[in-house]
This record gives C-alpha cells, structure tokens and sequence, in this order.
C-alpha cells in the first residue's frame, strides 16, 4: 500500500515558516489602547460626550493598527 507524503509535506511547509511578526510593537500598541481605555472609564463622567466618543474612537483606531501592522504575522 503506498503512502502519500500530502500531510507530511503540509505540516514541514506550516514548521519551516519562519516568524516576522513585530510582537513588542503589537504589546506596546496594545498596552497604550488599554491604558486609554481605563482612562476613559475613570475620566467619563468628567468629559463631554464628543470628546469621548473621539477618544475611543482613536483607540480602537490605534488597535486596528496594531492588528494591521503586527497581529496577523506573529
């Protein structure tokens, strides 16, 4: 019975791809959006509605580039 070396050749290919993400720009990024986060909990009733909804809007900005910039190849 002959066997087909399909699975071997697809896990060697998965194995030897080598790592270029950026992780410490990834964690940096991240920590910066939660920190921004935990501020706006703790300043929100202090702050106009517009400026909230600017400043979160900037950090889910800031998020989706790091996802664009790191996440994907780590």
């Amino acid at each position: 019975m002959a066997m087909t070396r399909t699975r071997d050749a697809a896990r060697a290919r998965r194995a030897a791809k080598p790592a270029v993400g950026r992780p410490v720009l990834f964690a940096v990024l991240l920590v910066v959006a939660a920190l921004g986060m935990l501020g706006l909990l703790v300043a929100g009733p202090t702050i106009t509605l517009p400026f909230g909804i600017a400043c979160s809007a900037g950090l889910m900005a800031l998020v989706a580039v790091a996802w664009v910039v790191a996440g994907p190849r780590l």
